[in-house]
């Protein structure tokens, strides 16, 4: 697959328009055309809708998009180690976590792996469950943490299991829910719920909060893959967001809201995984073990 016209493809996906692509691209708008049809001819599928103002990616053109930038961006940062004379066997650790009100999870655990591998280069990236199951099948990243069940249905990972990670809900100060003296979790039901994401990831919390695997229709239930987001709806709206216990110990995040606690909600089981066809590098054996004998962190102590 032609680099060059893979940089295009992402060219117009930046710009919303192919016009506007071609202009930065240096080609004639029929050229960039040609580029992008050939890429749709080599992975069968439209990576782009047309529109009035210009065009957006489909859905499988997104996905195709997302992991085209991340691989060109590799190569641009290959060559320019090259030309730099870097040493090219600087090791790197791709970290993915799901869903992503989980980030607080690794605070202490990557501290500590660079503390003992400086010379690491660290990416931390977030999101759904499937989506971060996919990236570490791809190779895009090189570890994953997140609910268990969706990691262990892959037998090419290497799992181990984590300790259960308790969830609560969070609330703006002053809300209805912040008063009540003995909370159900059915006093969840008359408010909007903000909650990471729709997949597997947390079908073991939509079976606690409703009875059922699937979010009922009549539920009012917000699908927020992006936790600052997920703050400010809850913070100007008697929107119920959910968080990791571990923030019960934030004195800023407690100074703006209030935590919910329940007696009924089960904590989620968590694994740690990595590809097991691929030798894994020190720093990710490094997290494996902090994370797993240091349970604490888990806690956010």
């Amino acid at each position: 697959m032609n680099v060059v016209k893979l940089k295009n493809v992402i060219a117009v996906d930046q710009f919303g328009s192919f016009s506007a692509a071609a202009k930065i691209v240096h080609l004639t708008q029929s050229a960039l055309t040609k580029h992008v049809a050939d890429i749709e001819q080599d992975v069968g599928f439209a990576l782009f809708e047309r529109h009035a103002k210009g065009v957006h990616a489909t859905a499988e053109g997104r996905a195709f998009i997302d992991r085209a930038t991340r691989i060109v961006a590799d190569l641009e940062q290959l060559s320019s180690d090259t030309k730099a004379g870097h040493i090219l066997g600087v090791p790197r650790l791709r970290v993915g976590i799901s869903p992503p009100s989980l980030v607080s999870l690794l605070n202490a655990p990557l501290t500590k792996v660079l503390e003992r591998h400086p010379a690491i280069r660290l990416e931390e990236t977030a999101g759904w469950a499937e989506q971060t199951v996919q990236q570490l099948k791809n190779g895009d990243i090189d570890v994953l943490i997140g609910p268990a069940g969706p990691i262990q249905q892959h037998k090419q990972f290497k799992v181990y299991d984590l300790e259960p990670f308790t969830m609560c809900f969070f609330v703006r100060k002053g809300h209805p829910l912040s008063k009540v003296t003995k909370l159900r979790v059915e006093h969840l039901h008359q408010y909007p719920i903000a909650l990471a994401d729709r997949s597997a990831a947390t079908l073991d919390l939509i079976n606690q909060l409703f009875g059922v695997p699937e979010i009922p229709q009549e539920k009012q239930v917000h699908i927020i893959g992006h936790f600052p987001l997920t703050c400010k709806i809850v913070a100007t709206s008697d929107t119920v967001g959910n968080v990791g216990a571990a923030f019960r110990r934030d004195e800023l995040f407690c100074q703006k809201f209030s935590i919910l606690e329940f007696d009924s909600l089960k904590p989620i089981p968590l694994a740690i995984a990595y590809d097991g066809k691929r030798q894994p590098a020190p720093p990710i054996l490094e997290l494996v073990n902090l994370l797993r004998s240091e349970p604490h962190w888990a806690r956010g102590e």
